[in-house]
């Protein structure tokens, strides 16, 4: 628009001359005006293509950062705008280390590979060329000739060969302090910068600045995605391993428990065993003085047969036979009951068979069992249970409640006493299901032990040969094979009472 205002100012100018002076001066100092400004408008038709260029090359450089090009293949691309700019340039980016002190090859396609070679390794400080003194002192250095300049001088048989006597080089910062490295514009000639380069520099200098940084960006979550990517693994490998540990731990945990479960039964056998012999021990010591008694009165009465028998020896005779063979029929008949009761307990309480059963019947045998021990002390056993009830579930599990309840309360509920009470009861609370209650009136548990009463190891007694498994086995029982559901209350010197609810008829499996 200037160039066409200037010329309609040329078309005034040109009829006063017409006007006042000679034809053909008038005509040649038209014709020269006219090609100064068709020079002035050809240079701003340049102008404005080479701002286009290079607004549409800042546009594609940008692109190419957005997508993550090789940094090599950006900064190239970013030389070739600016040397596209300016006539007779030749440009260069070099890099920083991260070190701070070696230089490092970015892009130079047009500067000769020997050259660029040359720089790489070299350490930036106050004499070392354009580039290694401007990212040493952090800020722009500007060499108009190469071969006078003392930043030069050590490096004049390396430049001198490829014609450059122009460099300035002025640093790409990622802050105020953080220098990334250095951008150089060489020239063959001496030559110092103007307005035009020195914004070609500033443009340059700040998309390297971004492709630069975003390419060291990368570069560092890359490690932080590895170094993230080895710890993934390591802590993986440590679960796996650990895994392994609970594993191992679980399966010998495991064997353990069942290892203390048979010596439960064993050690259940064992009292069962103990009962068998003192239950069975009175109805065969009768049985045996019965019998020695008959015996003695048998030799009598084959001695007085043979010297002579009075008819009142014969009657006696007769009268002890038949008290002794009473007795031997009432006590034999006592302990084949005993031995069928404790039959069917120990059947039962090393197996899990479910049958029919009465449970005041069950539960008298299963106490019966536990007097050896209860004999030892002096704590009274109560029982109330409801006449009638009938079970079809599992006696040999059941009886094992009731025995560790038991067992429990003597180890437990009665240290340091002398006497006390143990309460049984069972009855049908609701349609279907019973109630039974084992309680006493012992030291009670503490607060802070009951929250761990079930808990499977725990003992307070581990010095007196406790496994502190009797209230896990009870709760697993109830809650697994029995299908039902246990709770306690207790008091410390209250006592502690057990509330058991099974179904009367057991589920399914």
């Amino acid at each position: 628009m200037s160039a066409l205002h200037d010329q309609r100012n040329l078309t005034n100018t040109s009829a006063d001359y017409v006007a006042g002076s000679d034809a053909a001066v008038v005509i040649s100092e038209l014709q020269t005006l006219v090609e100064k400004q068709s020079t002035l408008l050809e240079k701003e038709q340049y102008g404005r293509r080479k701002s286009d260029e290079l607004n549409s090359g800042q546009s594609k450089l940008l692109e190419m950062i957005a997508k993550g090009v090789d940094l090599k293949a950006t900064l190239s691309a970013l030389m070739l705008l600016i040397e596209s700019q300016s006539n007779g340039v030749t440009c260069s980016t070099l890099l920083l280390d991260e070190d701070g002190i070696h230089i490092r090859a970015g892009a130079a396609p047009n500067l000769p590979d020997e050259y660029s070679q040359k720089l790489d390794g070299l350490s930036i400080g106050p004499m070392v060329g354009s580039c290694g003194t401007a990212m040493y002192l952090k800020k722009q250095v500007i060499v108009t000739d190469m071969m006078s300049d003392p930043l030069w001088a050590p490096y004049k048989g390396l430049v001198e060969p490829y014609g450059y006597r122009a460099c300035w080089s002025t640093p790409i910062f990622l802050d105020q302090s953080k220098v990334l490295g250095a951008f150089a514009m060489y020239y063959r000639e001496v030559r110092s910068p103007i307005a035009e380069d020195m914004e070609l520099i500033g443009f340059a200098t700040h998309i390297a600045g971004i492709a630069i940084e975003r390419e060291r960006r990368e570069r560092e979550l890359t490690r932080h995605r590895e170094n993230l990517e080895d710890l993934v693994a390591q802590r993986t490998s440590e679960l796996l391993s650990a895994n392994r540990e609970l594993a191992a731990a679980l399966d010998n945990l495991s064997v353990t428990q069942e290892e203390l479960l048979r010596r439960d039964k064993l050690a259940a056998l064992g009292s069962l065993v103990a009962g068998v012999a003192h239950e069975l021990n009175t109805p065969i010591g009768n049985c045996l003085l019965a019998a020695s008694t008959m015996a003695d009165k048998t030799q009598n009465f084959v001695a007085a047969y043979k010297t002579g028998m009075k008819r009142s020896q014969l009657e006696n005779y007769i009268e002890n036979v038949e008290s002794s063979s009473t007795v031997l029929l009432h006590n034999i008949k006592r302990a084949a009951d005993l031995v069928a009761s404790f039959k069917q307990v120990a059947v039962d309480q090393t197996s899990s068979q479910r049958r029919v059963f009465a449970l005041e019947d069950y539960l008298n045998d299963v106490l019966l069992t536990l007097q050896p021990s209860l004999k030892l002390t002096s704590i009274n056993v109560v029982q109330r249970i409801q006449p009638g009830l009938m079970m079809d579930s599992y006696p040999g599990p059941l009886g094992q409640v009731v025995t560790n309840l038991i067992n429990n309360a003597l180890i437990h509920a009665f240290e340091d006493r002398s006497t006390g009470t143990i309460h049984i009861s069972a009855h049908e609370a609701e349609p279907g299901w019973l109630e039974l209650i084992v309680s006493d009136d012992g030291n009670g548990i503490s607060e802070e032990h009951q929250a761990q009463v079930y808990t499977p190891f725990f003992t307070t007694k581990r010095n007196l040969g406790g496994t502190g498994l009797g209230l896990h086995i009870i709760y697993n029982i109830v809650t697994g094979l029995l299908g039902g559901r246990i709770r306690f209350q207790s008091a410390l010197a209250v006592g502690t009472t057990f509330y058991v609810s099974i179904p009367l008829v057991a589920k399914t499996a």
